[in-house]
């Protein structure tokens, strides 16, 4: 049995990361049996919910050990690379990775998304580590092209898709059963939304609410406000809420702290997921369900671009007109094209596990 340990951002709430190392996870045990110890910021909650042993992310001592007894070290996916929010952070995922070849084990950077990595030191020390790398799959062009700046080794690197994309759709009873304890009904269409702190965005988030007021009361929408991290995301989406109540309209702040398959289950009831975090967006494209992103970051685009979606523009940058304007654009559009581009990118997701099984299976 092949022992496999994965690096990453979990362990946080963050429900895009957790959606990850769920299809990680998933994916891996049905190709053949696998022994899987995940690094996380919160190892015995890891362990409960994906049934692997977990260490702490930074039990150095703990980590060597599990190092020395694995077949492959698997970071991803993600953006793990860049430092935009945190050098720090940065700094901690290329350890883990030099770390792991100092142990000689096997690499793989998996679906990750590259950058943007302003600091000159760190961008040479990116790239030293990514050439150490024996396989390199990426989420986007973006971040392909990333990596080519950097100067890392092209045969190294394979151009996939987001890991997130390998999920299944679940079926929607389950996130009905959600809404209507939360007294949303089945009746109105409803408009999910997604939002998270970000600086200099207090602007947008209003042209944002302002938005959702006006579509309230123009297609008698429900506004359901979406925290995929809890703490972070629950205060912007709190402030939203009571932005909102200021002008008359009534929102819903989801409070529990879902599994990925009920957050697919919740916006597969939704008639439009309106979002910043990128995971959001690729949940609702699982489900079929139009989405409008609204962008931070390059990957949010990126994503968008790979399957005709919507953008409404930057954060900072946004407009109450336009996100209507837009909104009831998407509402009336034939989602077939995309809907295939989905489908291709799902298949390309499970690229990821091929080159990872075939790492794997090389002496």
């Amino acid at each position: 049995m092949s022992k496999i340990v994965i690096s990453g951002y979990y362990g946080f709430n963050n429900a895009g990361d957790e959606a990850m190392l769920t299809a990680i996870i998933e994916n891996l045990r049905e190709a053949s049996p696998v022994e899987i110890v995940v690094i996380s910021g919160s190892p015995l909650e890891t362990a409960k919910k994906h049934n692997v042993e977990s260490i702490h992310r930074f039990n150095a001592l703990k980590i060597m050990k599990a190092f020395m007894g694995a077949d492959m070290v698997l970071s991803g996916g993600g953006s793990l690379l860049q430092d935009v929010t945190s050098k720090k952070s940065l700094m901690y995922y290329l350890t883990i990775l030099l770390f792991a070849k100092l142990f000689a084990r096997k690499v793989m950077l998996f679906a990750q998304g590259i950058g943007p990595i302003r600091n000159g030191f760190l961008r040479m020390l990116t790239k030293i580590v990514c050439n150490l790398a024996d396989v390199i799959t990426v989420r986007d062009d973006d971040s392909y092209e990333e990596l080519a700046r950097l100067g890392v080794t092209s045969s190294k690197v394979t151009k996939t898709a987001d890991a997130v994309l390998a999920l299944h759709p679940v079926k929607r009873f389950e996130g009905m059963h959600i809404l209507e304890n939360e007294d949303i009904s089945m009746d109105k269409p409803i408009i999910g939304v997604s939002v998270r702190p970000w600086k200099n965005n207090e602007q947008g988030l209003k042209e944002l609410a302002r938005a959702l007021k006006e579509l309230n009361e123009k297609i008698e929408a429900q506004i359901v406000l979406l925290p995929l991290q809890h703490g972070l995301d629950t205060e912007v989406c709190n402030w939203m809420q009571k932005y909102l109540a200021g002008n008359n309209t009534k929102s819903v702040v989801l409070r529990g702290r879902y599994t990925t398959e009920e957050f697919l289950s919740i916006i597969g009831n939704f008639q439009l997921l309106i979002g910043m975090r990128l995971h959001a967006v690729i949940f609702a494209a699982i489900m079929k369900i139009p989405f409008l992103a609204i962008s931070y970051d390059p990957k949010i685009e990126g994503f968008a671009k790979m399957i005709e979606g919507t953008v409404i523009g930057n954060i900072e940058e946004i407009a109450t007109t336009d996100i209507v304007q837009e909104t009831m654009t998407v509402l009336d559009k034939d989602l077939t094209l995309q809907n295939e581009k989905i489908d291709k990118l799902q298949s390309l997701s499970k690229v990821n596990f091929e080159q990872a099984f075939k790492l794997v299976a090389t002496k």
